[in-house]
């Protein structure tokens, strides 16, 4: 009898446990991109000089200074890769041009490309990559401008960030 009492007691505890394990479903999920190789960014960084402007050429509503030329290089693009687009982003003003972070008081920073389109912020550009160098260029410009007028004293200063994609 005890031992019939001890086999019972067993079967007992082993079902109270097992009926406490459970079985759970498992999702594995597996993400991933196949992408082309990225193309070699040569022009890392462009820093515009504008030199020195005076107050007295920017006193009336859209004076600009000259316009200073920037080249942005992309080389060694992978074949698969046919077109490069370059985004740019930056702090703007009210007026929508790039706002100038430095000291100079209603001075923009305008950027065009080289059909002379605006690029505003979140605006962007595409080339075509050449078949044979396998390279793009994007062909830019910049200056400051004074939208207002009235443009006081001070230093010019802004940032505006490239952000590239290729198809």
């Amino acid at each position: 009898m005890k031992r019939h009492h001890k086999r019972f007691l067993l079967a007992t505890f082993c079902t109270l446990f097992t009926a406490t394990l459970q079985a759970a479903d498992v999702t594995i999920t597996v993400n991933g991109r196949v992408v082309a190789k990225p193309c070699t960014i040569q022009t890392k960084e462009a820093n515009v000089n504008l030199g020195d402007l005076y107050t007295r050429n920017l006193q009336q509503p859209g004076s600009a200074s000259g316009w200073h030329n920037i080249t942005l290089s992309l080389t060694d693009c992978p074949i698969e890769t046919s077109t490069v687009t370059a985004i740019v982003t930056g702090s703007t003003d009210n007026t929508g041009y790039y706002k100038n972070e430095g000291t100079a008081e209603n001075i923009q920073i305008e950027l065009r490309d080289d059909q002379d389109a605006t690029l505003k912020n979140g605006d962007s550009k595409t080339v075509i990559v050449d078949e044979i160098t396998r390279n793009a260029q994007f062909p830019l410009k910049a200056r400051a401008i004074t939208v207002n007028g009235n443009a006081s004293q001070g230093t010019i200063e802004a940032l505006i960030n490239v952000i590239y994609t290729w198809q």
